[in-house]
Parts: C-alpha cells; sequence; structure tokens
C-alpha cells in the first residue's frame, strides 16, 4: 500500500492511499469458492459449476465489494503508516478509483488531536467563597418551610399586602391598548414578593374587578434607559395565606429527625451549610479549571467542533418538533462555549495522562454507592441505569474529571474568603458561563 501525506495546517491533514489489487485478490479467490459450493446454473448440479465460470459471472462485482468494504482497514493501515497523529472525528473519504482489477485509489482528509502547550498546574492559586450563615439565614429558611406549609384560602373582602391574586394578565401598549397574544391566563401574583409600585396599585381590588396597572422594568445595560410596562390585571380571586404557628408541633411535621424547634433550626443551619459548602467547591474547581484552560495553548480541530455542534443541533431539534429554531444562529451562540468545552476534554485528558489517573472498578461502584444513598434506591437499580454504553462512557468521563479537579485543587494555593448569604448566591457570583 502506497500512502502520501500532506499537512494541510492545524490539526488538519490529507492522506491520499493507492492499495494494488493484488491485496484484494486472495479475499475474491476465497469468497468465488464459496460460491462455488452454492450457486446452480444451467446443465450443472449445485456445487458442481465450473470455478472458472463463477469467476466469469461475478469476479468484478466481488471485486469492488470487498474493495468499498475493506476501506476502513485501508484507512486505519494508512494512518499507522503516516504518523501523524490519533484522529479526532470520521474523516472525509474521497474515492478516486474503485474498479476491479485496477488499484484502488482515495483521499481521506482528517484532523488528529492537537498538540497541547499545557500550562503548570502545581501550584495554582484561588479564591474559595464562603457564605455568612446566621440566625436571619437559618429564620427565612423555616419561614419557606412554614409557606410550603401554609393553609391558603378564598378571601371575600380585598386585597391586602400579604394577598395572593389568581389573575388574567393582558400587556396593553402605551394607549392602554390590548396587545394582541400578550395575555397570560390563571397567573398567581404574590402580593409580598411584588415591587412596592405594583403591590400599592393592586391592594384593594376585589375578585371580579379590573386594574390598570404599570410596571418600571430597570434598565439591563448602562445604555438601556428604564422602560414602563403596562396591564390590565383581571382578578378571578383573592386567596389568603395563613402560615402554621412556629412551634415544637411544626418542627416535628418538618422532620422525623427532629424533636423541637431548635433542632429543627439546628438541621436547617447544617443543610444551609452543606449547600454553601457544595456550591463553593463546585466554583472553585470551575475557576481552577479555567486557568488551566486559559492559560494553555492548543488548537480545537474543525471537525471535532462540527461534531460536537452536531449534536447541539440535533438536542435541539428533539426538543422543538416543529423546527422551528435558526440553527447558524445556535452553532453561533454556542460556538465558543464548545470550544472551551473541547479545549477542557482534550486538556483533562492530558492531564491524566501525565499523572496515570483512571477510572477504577472500585471508584464506578463507590458512585453506584452514592447515587443509591441519595436517591433511596438500591444500588443494582443504579447499576442498571448504566449499562448503555453511552451512559457508562458518560460516568467514566465524569468521574476521571472529578479526580482532576480534585488534583489541582489539593495542588493549589487556596485563599478563604466569607462574604454575605445574599451576596454568595447572587448572579454576579452564580454567573459561569460554560
Amino acid at each position: 500500500m502506497k500512502v502520501e501525506k500532506e499537512h494541510i495546517g492545524g490539526t488538519r491533514w490529507s492522506l491520499t492511499i493507492e492499495v494494488p489489487s493484488d491485496d484484494t485478490q486472495t479475499e475474491v479467490e476465497k469468497e468465488l469458492k464459496k460460491l462455488q459450493k452454492n450457486i446452480d446454473m444451467p446443465g450443472f448440479r449445485r456445487g458442481r459449476v465450473p470455478l472458472s465460470m463463477v469467476r466469469q459471472k461475478y469476479e468484478r462485482s466481488l471485486q469492488l465489494d470487498i474493495l468499498g468494504n475493506k476501506i476502513g482497514e485501508y484507512y486505519d493501515q494508512a494512518i499507522k503508516e503516516a504518523d501523524i497523529g490519533k484522529p479526532v472525528a470520521v474523516p472525509e473519504i474521497e474515492i478516486d478509483q474503485l474498479e476491479a482489477g485496477k488499484p484502488l485509489k482515495f483521499k481521506a482528509d482528517l484532523d488528529v488531536e492537537p498538540t497541547i502547550e499545557l500550562a503548570a498546574y502545581d501550584s495554582l492559586t484561588v479564591v474559595r467563597q464562603h457564605a455568612e450563615i446566621g440566625a436571619e439565614q437559618v429564620e427565612k429558611q423555616i419561614d419557606s418551610l412554614r409557606e410550603k406549609h401554609a393553609i391558603i384560602s378564598e378571601d371575600d373582602g380585598p386585597a391586602t399586602e400579604s394577598s395572593l391574586l389568581e389573575a388574567n394578565v393582558q400587556e396593553l401598549d402605551a394607549g392602554f391598548v390590548p396587545i394582541i397574544g400578550h395575555k397570560q391566563e390563571d397567573v398567581t401574583i404574590d402580593l409580598r414578593r411584588a415591587s412596592d409600585d405594583f403591590r400599592q396599585s393592586l391592594i384593594g381590588i376585589k375578585s371580579g374587578e379590573s386594574r390598570n396597572v404599570s410596571l418600571m422594568r430597570p434598565p439591563t445595560s448602562p445604555n438601556d434607559n428604564k422602560k414602563t410596562d403596562y396591564f390590565q390585571v383581571s382578578v378571578k380571586s383573592v386567596k389568603t395565606l395563613e402560615l402554621p404557628e412556629l412551634n415544637d408541633d411544626f418542627a416535628k411535621q418538618i422532620s422525623n429527625d427532629v424533636d423541637d424547634l431548635k433542632s429543627l433550626q439546628e438541621a436547617v443551619s447544617r443543610e444551609l451549610t452543606n449547600q454553601v459548602e457544595a456550591v463553593s467547591h463546585q466554583r472553585v474547581t470551575h475557576l481552577l479549571a479555567h486557568q488551566v484552560v486559559d492559560n494553555s495553548h492548543l488548537d480545537v480541530p474543525e471537525s471535532m467542533l462540527k461534531e460536537y455542534l452536531d449534536r447541539i443541533i440535533n438536542d435541539a431539534r428533539k426538543s422543538s418538533p416543529d423546527n422551528q429554531f435558526d440553527e447558524e444562529h445556535v452553532r453561533s451562540q454556542f460556538r465558543d462555549r464548545a470550544v472551551w468545552n473541547l479545549k477542557w476534554y482534550l486538556i483533562r485528558r492530558k492531564i491524566a495522562e501525565n499523572e496515570n489517573l483512571k477510572v477504577e472498578d472500585d471508584d464506578v461502584q463507590r458512585e453506584f454507592e452514592r447515587q443509591a444513598a441519595m436517591s433511596g434506591k438500591k444500588v443494582k437499580e443504579i447499576q442498571a441505569t448504566y449499562d448503555d454504553a453511552k451512559r457508562r462512557s458518560q460516568l467514566d468521563d465524569d468521574l476521571l474529571e472529578r479526580k482532576i479537579l480534585n488534583l489541582l485543587l489539593s495542588r493549589a494555593k487556596i485563599i478563604d474568603k466569607t462574604i454575605p448569604f445574599d451576596e454568595f448566591f447572587s448572579d454576579e457570583h452564580n454567573d459561569h458561563p460554560h
């Protein structure tokens, strides 16, 4: 076999492959002899047809079939001979010559794994944030639990600042004319959480009444001006929320694991602490991954990127049965995220290779047990959900990523910082684009 290689640029290569016709003739002879045993021809019994007649009738088609079926095998052999690296996606194959008795000639354009200039990751520095958890946060969480167990009842009187309204909401233009197609029905309006102006506009309204109200929308950017939206709120019912009394009986109603209100407060405090620490860990490992990716140098192969975006497009089509979406817009919207994710995928494989990190059977078993404990299911049930090869491969990749992130964290210089609870959970601190 003859292989010529051409470096197109970056991770892209082109291979020109020529396979002598003699390479397939042995396979052709085997197939001809199989046919000879099983075919019928006029004047001959089954298995008695002369091989020369079988060859005359079937040799050409067999040669073409075998050549076509073995292209993948020849491609794999050419990759080894060319010594250009490991392919990362399906190649683009172009057949130049496929004729019986003549050499097979075809061209393969492909991307290989990029060369990675890996950033140093042994002594990264990162700030790990924690949230202040005090009596105020515990009280708010318990208030939320009280609301979930509240009794909601109809109220014949006018709405107060703590009422719930069931209403139809019609958006209006500046002249208070209804905007067609901008009506929402059976909307629940919680006046306790509404803006001051919006709440004041609806206090006193009764079931069956309608009011036109305005809502000032804050600017979304420095160059954006405030905008006032107008609505007609048609109330279908006014409801009151009766919260359960905060005492030991309420605490026992919430959980069988607490004996009184004090132990409920302690349990809520522990749960909030666990939530904060989980978010803190997720954020700090995210920052470490970003440092490694942003300071490493590699080119993401275009074919690899295309396959990634194709999967996103296919998922979008499944969630949009009428296919009413702009494919090019979706590709453009997700391209930067896809590039980052693919860089991180390639980089973590490189780190795993450098550090000899692998996912062992014990790692998988512990993950099954962890998921079983969290879900209340049996370990065998969890294990069965990963019988699918694709899901199991994804699990292995997730576990390997977890090992890599824990390695980065163990070697990093961590600067711990405690900030207010509300600030910790604000959009600014919760905005992770990748």
